[in-house]
């Protein structure tokens, strides 16, 4: 059964961990966390402050706990933290609540090209291998 409160979305975002120096990227995401994947265990209960690049927008710092790890080590699933005394983190949050938020019409967009490729209307386009 599903127990989350929130839709997630497919994004694939940076991620940084300062406290390990540690890159890893969003898997998905909602508001009110996100799957990371990373090379490094970090263990369950965890308070992370973690940094997230949002395309566009640029760098925010958000904080969160490690909620679960992921069932074949690929990585962890994170539950954010709202610090409502802490101005700034609540500001960091509040512009990531504002990024999810619009989503739902970036998955429209996806949906309509998915579509017209399926139709013949449009190629899928890809980029070539990189040497």
């Amino acid at each position: 059964m599903e127990r989350r409160r929130s839709p997630r979305y497919p994004v694939n975002l940076r991620v940084y961990f300062p406290e390990y120096s540690l890159w890893g990227a969003t898997k998905n995401v909602s508001v009110d966390g996100c799957f990371i994947t990373i090379d490094k265990k970090i263990n369950e209960g965890f308070l992370a402050d973690i940094l997230l690049e949002l395309p566009i927008i640029g760098v925010i710092a958000l904080k969160g706990y490690v909620h679960h790890t992921g069932t074949s080590g690929e990585g962890l699933g994170m539950q954010f933290v709202q610090v409502r005394f802490a101005q700034e983190q609540s500001e960091y949050y509040s512009i990531y609540t504002d990024y999810i938020n619009l989503l739902p019409e970036h998955e429209k967009i996806r949906r309509r090209y998915l579509e017209d490729v399926q139709k013949g209307l449009i190629k899928l386009q890809t980029f070539p291998e990189e040497d």
